[in-house]
């Protein structure tokens, strides 16, 4: 089979693109009343040692298709946990997908190794997840109580899979997930609906019972995992099919706070890029976006954060009433990115870098106040430093390394060279990969299978050059040697297991110019 760069138009594939649709000057929010309150004293609770053998508790707080812009509309979580903490600039959904991104934090491991390639199918959905033991198990065995609360995998339903063990408390959403007012939570069994009332703010009040909960009821370690909807499309109730989604609704005190503020995505290079030849097939010939369409999107986007933003800052202000602030390990980030028209396309799953990057922000002992850290990080190296810090056993390798710099000696965790990307395709490819590839802190590089002309497709983009990835150079003499070693490193990713999918590689060169 020939190996070439994109080649001849072939006919959009709308199936590919419409998973991903969900159409068609930074300004502060109002603080509120526990946002003040958990400004109090928390450059002094950031900067505190964790003691020596103690375990931190650990908060996770998780968006959904949240892109790294976003977080300009978030000013609170930035304050809260950007300035007394550390952002990672660099951190990486290897598979942009909500349930892949969902399974590699649960298992610690990389798509191929969880089973969970895509968000349903005979490799996608919580069906398709291998491992039995997760994260939950392995923190309980080191003494945590857990919760979860929100989202959960595509496809989990309690009644029909059974409840999923290892939890203390586990309150996922079970019916009208992307409505964000009507819906069902789990609420260990007991079902609960609410009819009158806003997801995220459902969300929050139960993070505080959960705190509150976990307090009171003995000094043990708590792991506290909260996973909100924001700003993922909502479905209209009732109906199924690609035209029911819909922008997110924002909270009512929300709606339109933000309207005038124009998307950031509309000035990128690649926004409505008619790639032709130069990009996969299923992108060509596609239709380009209308920037009023865009910005509708957009601005439901970041208002429906806004409500997220608030979140966050009650929990930070939970915590501290609690005295438990100083001894929390917070982490805020998101299951992947989103793309709003580069490439003419909308939504997620791509490898391109505004649907594999995420916000990753975290705060707590020992972490550094007010930094930046620029390191490359992935979705499996979080779990693999909760159970560092909790010192907790998992049940096999992990594919994750330890986050540089937070609660470990820097010295003792070498950074990740490059990860592995990936993703399972719909029709006319599930139940195999769409592409797989390898992202280092220079080169993208994707793979595609075989579109029944005999050949196979491949990007190759150079983002200290090009960082829109607006040329393919793939094809180019110049990059000749470059495209050789990311394939032999993308190739020798593909069956990675543990310390096997973070190679201490060296840089790869420039182009041959």
């Amino acid at each position: 089979m020939a190996v070439r760069p994109l080649g001849r138009a072939r006919p959009a594939l709308a199936a590919l693109v419409l998973l991903g649709l969900g159409l068609g000057a930074p300004q502060a929010s109002t603080d509120d009343t526990a946002a003040r309150a958990a400004t109090t004293d928390v450059g002094r609770a950031a900067a505190m040692p964790l003691a020596h053998g103690s375990q931190p508790n650990i908060v996770l707080v998780m968006t959904d298709d949240m892109t790294v812009s976003d977080l300009r509309w978030m000013p609170q979580t930035r304050r809260l946990l950007g300035r007394h903490g550390t952002t990672f600039t660099d951190a990486i959904a290897p598979n942009p997908l909500c349930c892949p991104a969902r399974a590699a934090l649960i298992t610690g491991l990389e798509s191929h190794n969880s089973g969970v390639w895509s968000n349903s199918g005979r490799y996608g959905g919580y069906q398709a997840l291998h491992r039995t033991s997760r994260l939950q198990h392995w923190l309980r065995g080191a003494g945590y109580r857990t919760a979860f609360l929100g989202k959960h995998l595509n496809g989990y339903t309690p009644r029909r899979t059974g409840p999923e063990g290892g939890w203390t408390v586990h309150d996922p959403l079970v019916r009208g997930i992307y409505s964000y007012r009507r819906f069902a939570s789990w609420n260990d069994g007991d079902i609960r609906w609410v009819r009158r009332g806003y997801v995220t703010q459902y969300l929050t009040q139960a993070t505080k019972g959960v705190l509150r909960r976990f307090e009171h009821r003995d000094t043990a370690p708590f792991f506290v995992w909260v996973s909100h909807v924001a700003p993922h499309n909502s479905l209209r109730p009732g109906c199924t099919g690609v035209g029911c989604w819909a922008p997110p609704r924002p909270a009512l005190r929300d709606w339109g706070d933000l309207r005038g503020v124009r998307a950031p995505d509309l000035a990128s290079a690649s926004f409505n890029q008619d790639g032709g030849a130069d990009k996969p097939y299923f992108l060509r010939g596609l239709d380009a976006w209308g920037e009023a369409d865009i910005q509708r999107l957009f601005q439901r986007r970041i208002e429906s954060l806004q409500a997220v933003d608030r979140s966050v800052a009650a929990t930070v202000a939970q915590l501290r009433r609690l005295g438990e602030l100083r001894s929390t390990l917070f982490v805020f980030t998101s299951d992947n990115g989103y793309l709003l028209g580069e490439h003419r396309y909308v939504g997620k799953r791509l490898p391109y870098e505004g649907s594999v990057r995420v916000p990753l922000l975290v705060r707590g002992p020992g972490v550094l106040q007010d930094a930046t850290v620029g390191d490359l990080v992935t979705t499996p190296d979080l779990t693999r430093t909760f159970v560092h810090v909790a010192g907790a056993d998992p049940a096999y390798p992990l594919d994750g390394v330890l986050l540089r710099g937070l609660l470990t000696d820097r010295r003792a965790a070498p950074p990740r060279a490059a990860t592995i990307l990936q993703t399972g395709g719909p029709a006319p490819y599930a139940p195999h990969w769409a592409y797989r590839g390898y992202r280092d802190a220079r080169y993208t590089y994707a793979r595609y299978p075989d579109d029944g002309s005999g050949s196979v497709y491949e990007e190759l983009y150079d983002r200290r050059l090009d960082p829109s990835e607006v040329d393919n150079v793939a094809g180019s003499p110049a990059y000749a040697e470059v495209l050789r070693l990311v394939q032999e490193r993308a190739r020798s990713l593909l069956t990675c297991t543990g310390a096997t999918c973070h190679p201490d590689w060296p840089a790869l060169p420039g182009p041959d110019v």
